[in-house]
This record gives structure tokens, sequence and C-alpha cells, in this order.
């Protein structure tokens, strides 16, 4: 790996963590203010309807411009744009101004930009690295990200409080700015000379060729199959499952499910710390296996200390009791990262580079519909059946398709030399 390509990565990665520690400060306040200023749980839900639809919608042709175009340019110009959008809030903010449908309105062009933004980077950064540095890279923007996700919400909830809104928004509107400058300074080559103008025709042609090339390529086709499995089921766990567990069930606080989060995001900051440093050069095939198995039955385990002899044991939600049920979240966040960090790679190895924009944003298209799907699911069993024995049948089905997989999976991802 030369000097400029690991200039050009930590520019690029520095970039990512200002923008996501502005975005979890924001994340964490904006709900509070929306509740403060509504106190409605209906105006909380139209909220994140606003924040995903338009971002899903524009997905596909997301897709379509970060092949077209040169991403580096679309990294610069959307985190600019989103930052002078924040900013436009803040200034609303400051001068009392700010209302819920001006918050909405331009909530709606933040998302659009969210989605371009994001199919563009995910490509880009593989065109950053050498193919024997993919698993490192990608070691390092997981660890950007779970620092990026302790350190926002930590923020935004002390500033919110403190300072109020209007704060939060112009520091996540300089965070932007600033991720914006540090990465003009990236020099970036575009890998393809495909025409930049795009008109219906051209969407619906380089949408299907994404489309076939994930249907073509047997390998991809079954890691995005295994991929939704583990969100429908296992995304919703933490979303819906938790929270109930935590609050209704046993009985702990809300500042407890709180600490709870915490210990899973330090979880997976180790895990990418234990991959990009001490596991960097081992096996793809057996950091996905491992990482695989053991996080499926781990869940087993942790959905046992679950169960209501665990906790008369411990006389309900004592300190005891959460220590050791946020210590398994821990560990089953370290083996997480084992887990996506090969995943990521895989897919970052067997995508061109000309299509990478399109079958990622497919990708993330398909995992996002995935889990409000599962977790609607999930709310309607909770309602119906003790919360211990649908985890247990969940966890209990994720080692079976787990152990499915690496038994019959593709040679070419589990048996990689």
């Amino acid at each position: 790996m030369t000097k400029p390509q690991k200039q050009n990565f930590w520019l690029y990665a520095i970039g990512r963590l200002v923008s996501l520690i502005g975005s979890g400060v924001q994340a964490v306040a904006l709900p509070l203010y929306i509740l403060d200023k509504t106190g409605s749980g209906t105006m909380m839900g139209v909220f994140t309807m606003v924040s995903m639809i338009p971002a899903l919608l524009m997905t596909p042709i997301s897709g379509v411009i970060g092949d077209r175009w040169n991403r580096k340019k679309i990294m610069v110009n959307m985190d600019y744009a989103r930052g002078f959008l924040i900013m436009i809030l803040a200034g609303f903010a400051f001068s009392n101004k700010l209302n819920i449908p001006i918050l909405f309105t331009l909530q709606i062009f933040i998302s659009l930009m969210d989605s371009v933004f994001g199919s563009a980077t995910a490509a880009m950064m593989p065109d950053l690295l050498t193919t024997e540095k993919l698993t490192w890279g990608n070691s390092v923007m997981a660890t950007v990200r779970s620092i990026s996700g302790i350190i926002g919400p930590a923020l935004g909830g002390i500033i919110y409080g403190t300072l109020g809104i209007e704060w939060v928004f112009a520091i996540n509107a300089i965070s932007f700015i600033l991720s914006a400058f540090s990465e003009m300074f990236i020099v970036y080559v575009v890998p393809h000379n495909r025409e930049k103008k795009i008109n219906f025709k051209i969407f619906v042609k380089d949408t299907k060729e994404g489309l076939s090339f994930l249907w073509t390529k047997k390998i991809i086709l079954s890691l995005v199959i295994l991929f939704m499995i583990l969100n429908f089921f296992g995304n919703p766990i933490f979303i819906v499952a938790l929270p109930y567990i935590f609050r209704e069930v046993i009985g702990f606080s809300a500042q407890q499910f709180g600490y709870a989060q915490t210990f899973w995001t330090v979880g997976t900051l180790l895990g990418s710390i234990i991959v990009g440093t001490f596991l960097v050069k081992a096996s793809l095939s057996k950091l996905f296996k491992v990482g695989l198995l053991t996080m499926s039955y781990l869940m087993v385990i942790n959905t046992i200390e679950f169960f209501p002899f665990v906790q008369n044991y411990f006389n309900g939600p004592t300190w005891n009791y959460f220590i050791l049920i946020a210590s398994s979240l821990l560990v089953i966040g370290v083996f997480n990262m084992i887990l996506n960090i090969p995943i990521d790679t895989y897919l970052q190895k067997m995508t061109p580079s000309d299509i990478r924009s399109r079958v990622f944003s497919v990708l993330g298209l398909l995992s996002q519909l995935a889990v409000p799907v599962g977790s609607l699911i999930y709310g309607f069993l909770l309602d119906r059946f003790p919360a211990h024995l649908i985890l247990l049948v969940v966890s209990i089905m994720l080692v079976g398709i787990s152990t499915f997989y690496v038994l019959t999976g593709p040679k070419e991802i589990l048996r990689e030399s």
C-alpha cells in the first residue's frame, strides 16, 4: 500500500468519522426535540417515515448515479449540501422560527442526499485500497462507525440538554462541512469511462444490469439471502424485543437499557479492532465461519438469560443481572464484527467497480426492507407469547440456518485458502 493510498484512505475515514459523530448527535436530539415540541408519539412515527421512505425510494437512482458520476465529487458535494441544509435548520432554531413542518420538509431533502451519498461512498472505499488491504480497511471503517456510535449519542443528549436544538444543528452542520473539506484532498481516479448522462431509459438499463449481476452471481446471491435472513430475524431483536424485555418483562430502567446498548457498541468496536489488528491476515472463510456460528450459538445462551428462572435467581432487575446480560451483548457484538467484516470484504472483492454502487444499493434496500417487516412480526408475537420463548425459537432457527450455510454454502466462501 503506497503512501498516497494511505493518505487517501485516512482522509476518507476521518471525514466519515467527523460526519458520523455529528449525525449521531442529531439522531439522539431530534426525537427528544419532537417529543418536547409535540408530546406526540405519532409525530415521532411520521418523522421516522420522513427520514426513511425518501431514502428508500431514492436508492435505485442513487446506485445508477454512483456508477456513472465521480464518486469523490458526489461525496464532497453531498456533505457540503447537507451541511448547508442543516445550517439553515440551525438558523431557524436560533431565531426561534423552527417548527415541525420546516423540520420535516428539510429532512426529506437530507434523506434523499443521504441515499446518494451512501451509495457512492460505499462503492468508493474499495477503489482506495489494494485487494489485500480490504479486510484491514473494513475493520477501520467498522471501528469508525463504532466510535461514532458511542461518542455521537452521548454528546447528543448532553448538547441538547444544556445548549438546545440550535447548537445540535450547528455542530452537525459544521461536522458535515469539515468532512467535505477533508474529502476534497482525496486523490481519486474514476475507475471507468462510463457516460455521465442519465435518463429514464438509461436508469432502467443500468438497474437491470445490477439485478442481473446479483442473479447470475450465485455466490453473491447466497450471501445476500443469508444477510437478509439474518437481518429479518436478528435486527428486530435489538430494535423491538430487547427494549420490550428490558423494560416490560424484567423491569430495568431506561438508563440501564441505554448502558446495555453501549455494551453492544463497545463489543462491535472491540471486534473491529481485533480483526484489523490481530486477524487481518486470517483467512476470510475462517473468520466468516467462526463469526457466523459463534454469534448464533451465543444468541441461544443470551436467550436463556431471559428465562424466568434466571430472573428469579437474580431477584429481578439487579445490577448483577444487568452485568450478566450486558456482558453477553458485548461478546455477541465482537463476533458480529468478525462476521460482518468478511461479508463486506467478499462483496467488495467480487463486485466490479463499474457496477458496485448499483449492487450495494440493492443490497442496502433489501436489508432495510427486511428489518421493518421483521419488526412488525416481532411486535405482533410479543403481544401474544412469552418473549423468552419467542427468542428461543428464533435463536435456534438462526443456529440451524447458520449451520446449514456453513455445511452447504459456496466453497468459494467457505473454503478459501
